[in-house]
C-alpha cells in the first residue's frame, strides 16, 4: 500500500459500520515493514476509542473487513501459503493431497481466472481463450460514454487486470477491490513486479507455472529508467464488497464485471457500488447470471427463481427493474441503466481440454444526480 494512497482514499472502519455508529477514519498505526513509501507489513487503525480495531496491511494489501475473525477462518491458508515453491515441489504437494483438498482447489481458482486475466501474455501451445477478460473489459469499456478519468473502483478485481487497464487507461488511480486474498496477491506481485505468475491447470491434479513479464509495469521500484510514481496509479485492497471501508462518493465510477452472482448478497453490492460512486458517475456492469446457491442464498438472486412474479424468473428483467429510472422494483441503489448490449462472448477455461461459454449482459450504470 502507498502512503499517497491512504490520504487519497481516507478509508473509514467497516467494523465501526457494522456495529452502527458512523464509521471513523482509518489511521496508519504501527509499519513493520516498507520500502520508501510503500507499507508492506503494518496496520491501520480505527480512530474511534470505542473501536481501536486493527486492520493488517500484509504483502502491502490492506484486510479492512468488519469481522476479521470471519474472514481469517475463510482466507488464512492463502494468506500463509508461501510461494516461493518450485513447480516440481507444489506438483509433489498436489499428488499428496489430491484433486478433493482445499489445496487443488485453491490452485484450480487462481489458474482459471489468471489465465482468464494474463493467458494472451504467453499463451501454452493449443490453448485457447487466454485473456478472455481483456475481450470482455474492452467491450465494456466501449459502452462507457466518455473515457474513465479521476478514482476508479474495480469491484471483484480477482488477480487484477482491469485495474491495471484502467490505469493504463488514464485513471489517476485505479482501486482493485476483492475478498480473495490468493488472487490479491498475484495482482499486486504484478503491480510491484512486474510479473503475472499463478498455477495453470492442465487436467486432473496436473499443473504447469504460468510466469510472463507484463508490460508497462516496472519490475523493481524506482529503476532508474521508470519513475517509481507509476506504481502509484494502481492499489489492491482486500474488502467485502457489500461493506466498502470508503465514504460516500468517493469514486468517480467503478467497473463491476462478472460479479453480482457470486456474492451473498447481490442487492447489497448494488447499494454499496451507488453510495460511494459521485454523482453522474459511470458503472460498466456485466454478468452471465450463473447463479449457485453456494455464492449466493437462492432467495438473494436477482432473478433465476419465481418464474411467477413481475420478471417471470428472468435476471436481465428483474435487474432493469430495480436500476429502472422509475424505482418499479421499489428500491433506489442510486443507480440506474442508461445503456446496455447483450450476448457478450465470455469463455472461462479450467483445464486444456475444458471451457465454459457464456452470454454475458452488459450495461452502463449512471450515479443519480
Amino acid at each position: 500500500m502507498h502512503i499517497d494512497h491512504l490520504r487519497q482514499l481516507r478509508p473509514v472502519c467497516p467494523t465501526c459500520h457494522a456495529a452502527g455508529r458512523e464509521p471513523a477514519a482509518l489511521l496508519l498505526g504501527h509499519v513493520e515493514v516498507a520500502e520508501g513509501d510503500e507499507v508492506l507489513e503494518g496496520v491501520l487503525l480505527c480512530s474511534d476509542l470505542r473501536c481501536q480495531r486493527e486492520h493488517p496491511i500484509i504483502d502491502g494489501i490492506p484486510v479492512v473487513v468488519a469481522d476479521i475473525a470471519s474472514w481469517a477462518s475463510h482466507q488464512i491458508a492463502g494468506v500463509m501459503r508461501r510461494d516461493d515453491l518450485s513447480a516440481y515441489a507444489e506438483s509433489l504437494l498436489g499428488d499428496a493431497t489430491g484433486p478433493a483438498s482445499e489445496f487443488h482447489r485453491d490452485r484450480s481458482n487462481l489458474g482459471i481466472y489468471g489465465w482468464a486475466h494474463w493467458g494472451d501474455l504467453a499463451p501454452p501451445a493449443g490453448r485457447g481463450h487466454g485473456g478472455a477478460y481483456a475481450a470482455l473489459l474492452a467491450h465494456a469499456l466501449d459502452l462507457a460514454e466518455t473515457p474513465p478519468t479521476g478514482v476508479w473502483l474495480d469491484l471483484g478485481c480477482s488477480v487484477g487486470r482491469g485495474t491495471l487497464e484502467l490505469a493504463r487507461r488514464g485513471v489517476g488511480l485505479a482501486v482493485g477491490i476483492d475478498l480473495n486474498f490468493a488472487m490479491l496477491r498475484v495482482a499486486e506481485r504484478v503491480r510491484r513486479q512486474g510479473r503475472a505468475r499463478f498455477p495453470l491447470r492442465r487436467g486432473g491434479v496436473v499443473f504447469e507455472r504460468f510466469d510472463a513479464a507484463v508490460p508497462d509495469i516496472p519490475a523493481i521500484p524506482d529503476t532508474p529508467d521508470v519513475p517509481a510514481a507509476r506504481l502509484n496509479h494502481t492499489s489492491h485492497w482486500c474488502c467485502d464488497v457489500s461493506t466498502l471501508p470508503f465514504a460516500a462518493a468517493c469514486f468517480d465510477g467503478a467497473l463491476l464485471l462478472n460479479l453480482l452472482d457470486c456474492v451473498p448478497d447481490p442487492l447489497a453490492l448494488l447499494f454499496e457500488t451507488g453510495r460511494v460512486v459521485a454523482p453522474q458517475g459511470q458503472v460498466l456492469f456485466s454478468s452471465p447470471y450463473d447463479w449457485s446457491p453456494n455464492a449466493t442464498p437462492m432467495a438473494q438472486w436477482l432473478g433465476g427463481h419465481s418464474q411467477r412474479g413481475a420478471s417471470q424468473g428472468s435476471s436481465v428483467a428483474e435487474l432493469r427493474r430495480i436500476l429502472s429510472a422509475d424505482r418499479a422494483a421499489g428500491v433506489d441503489t442510486g443507480l440506474v441503466i442508461e445503456a446496455e448490449r447483450d450476448a457478450v462472448p465470455w469463455h472461462v477455461q479450467t483445464g486444456e481440454r475444458s471451457t465454459m461459454a457464456y452470454s454475458a449482459h452488459m450495461a452502463r450504470l449512471r450515479r443519480r444526480a
